[in-house]
């Protein structure tokens, strides 16, 4: 099926009266329309689209310089454009702040301010002009809005509006902890007491109240079979000891306390394990990223230079492969470990990660054609950087002596080794049965509270118990809460999960080259 002129502009909204959103064709050289198909073609944003001629046709030539801007933060997107660039780069800022390499530079044949078109926001960033001079085109939004909608679902819609969100987190524009792998804190008392989102009170506080009211309700039950006065009524005095029913829960109170001492060591050990836990994987985490960082400074260190010390253009072209290479590793490696990222392991999400400049056409269509689990994709970039290696040295871009060669193959073993450890790590964090069976000794714990602190405290016991559910429970969601680090139990939002977001951006943006 073919869409025409007339076909889509039939699909665009009927408000378009004013003669300027009509679709116009622009008259162009045979060059500049070879161009212009052949950077449509190899992007998969524009591959579904049943004419794409008569998005080239309305495609509009132009010309800024330098400082120029494009796209303004904030900007609404209505009347608004996509756009290309043709020649020349431009330079991405969010809040005044120039976005790290390499989302924030825009280069020939980059395609952007379709993300605001297609999902009726704002501008996101701000695109301004950096080199010399900028040649670019641009697309009336509507009508590539109304060419993508038709060739595209609205679930497909969606789960790239959802593909596109995660990657702009993975770029480190947005952090949950101002760009911090976990939150930090500050040693004050007032501050700490001023917290409350992620803290183990938010997460505690359905069951200490449900403990509280279980509370309230065995009180009131127990003045009424005990023909007993409520506080107020008898001066403030406890539960008569030698009512049958008090004698009876003193019993329990008994047991309640050789059971207070078991939960106490169970728990207190189950938390100290999870963070153990929680600190092994943070440590593993840290000490890749710092061998990553290793296998890229002996490229760097070892590349071709010239007298002065500046790079060879293939030594550059050399050092840009192997870092494209690395952060695509990297993006993948976790999107396999954490589900908020699993969408980039679609066959949309790898797409949309080509068309946003993650990986090139040639590498999506070796992806696509794996027979490998989604979540074994990213053997394939690590590989890829060993294998560049080593045509760079047979190149003689890469000087490369035989030590040189078995340091960067000892460091490549070992991240394909720790990589691999750390999905282990996580996989095989703690048994079911254990969790479990803490779950169910606190449970127990805090349900008996009620009866086993009336005979001692009377109506008072619902303070005790809301303390002793607190304390208790908090505790256990604190080691629950270790044991995901990656939050893809969903447990407990914005508490101490890692950023993920900053551990790619860290390696996405941190290449020497």
């Amino acid at each position: 099926m073919f869409l025409s002129s007339t076909t889509l502009a039939f699909l665009l909204p009927a408000a378009r009266s004013n003669a300027s959103h009509h679709i116009l064709s622009t008259k162009k050289s045979h060059d500049e329309e070879q161009f212009i198909k052949r950077v449509l073609l190899e992007n998969s944003l524009f591959n579904n689209i049943p004419d794409a001629s008569v998005l080239v046709d309305a495609l509009e030539r132009k010309v800024a310089e330098r400082g120029d801007v494009i796209i303004n933060q904030g900007d609404s997107c209505v009347d608004g454009y996509v756009y290309l660039v043709a020649e020349g780069s431009c330079r991405v800022l969010i809040d005044n702040v120039i976005v790290p390499e390499p989302y924030g530079i825009l280069g020939q044949n980059a395609v952007f301010g379709e993300q605001g078109i297609l999902y009726d926001e704002v501008r996101a960033a701000t695109v301004m002009v950096e080199s010399e001079s900028l040649v670019y085109y641009k697309l009336d939004g509507d009508l590539f809005k109304a060419a993508f909608s038709a060739s595209r679902s609205s679930p497909m819609v969606s789960l790239m509006q959802e593909i596109d969100d995660i990657i702009n987190t993975v770029s480190g524009t947005n952090t949950l902890y101002e760009g911090r792998v976990v939150p930090a804190y500050q040693p004050e008392r007032a501050w700490l007491w001023k917290q409350y989102a992620g803290s183990v009170l938010k997460i505690s506080r359905e069951t200490v109240l449900f403990a509280m009211l279980f509370s309230a309700l065995f009180v009131i039950s127990a003045k009424f079979i005990a023909n007993e006065s409520f506080i107020w009524e008898s001066g403030f005095l406890p539960p008569d000891r030698d009512n049958p029913l008090i004698q009876g829960l003193i019993s329990v109170h008994t047991i309640w306390e050789i059971q207070k001492t078991l939960t106490t060591f169970v728990l207190t050990f189950f938390v100290n394990q999870s963070f153990l836990f929680w600190g092994s994987v943070y440590n593993s985490v840290r000490e890749v990223q710092g061998k990553l960082s290793g296998f890229n400074l002996i490229c760097v260190t070892n590349a071709k230079r010239a007298a002065d010390g500046s790079l060879h253009l293939e030594a550059e072209e050399f050092l840009e492969d192997v870092g494209q290479c690395t952060r695509l590793f990297h993006v993948l490696f976790w999107a396999s470990k954490a589900k908020r990222f699993s969408a980039l392991m679609t066959d949309e999400g790898l797409k949309r990660m080509e068309s946003r400049g993650l990986m090139s056409a040639k590498q999506l269509d070796i992806l696509l054609g794996l027979d490998i689990p989604n979540d074994q994709l990213f053997y394939a970039p690590l590989e890829w950087m060993l294998v560049r290696c080593n045509q760079a040295a047979d190149e003689g871009v890469l000087l490369a002596d035989n030590a040189t060669k078995s340091s960067i193959l000892r460091e490549y073993i070992f991240l394909r080794n720790a990589f691999a450890r750390i999905g282990n790590i996580i996989e095989g964090r703690t048994p079911l049965a254990y969790v479990q069976f803490v779950q169910i000794l606190v449970d127990t714990f805090v349900l008996v509270s009620p009866l086993a602190l009336y005979a001692d405290l009377g109506e008072y016991s619902v303070i005790a118990v809301g303390l002793v559910a607190f304390f208790y429970c908090g505790l256990n969601n604190l080691a629950k809460i270790f044991l995901d680090p990656l939050n893809n139990e969903d447990f407990c939002d914005n508490s101490i999960y890692f950023d993920l977001a900053v551990i790619v951006s860290e390696k996405v943006t941190n290449m020497l080259f």
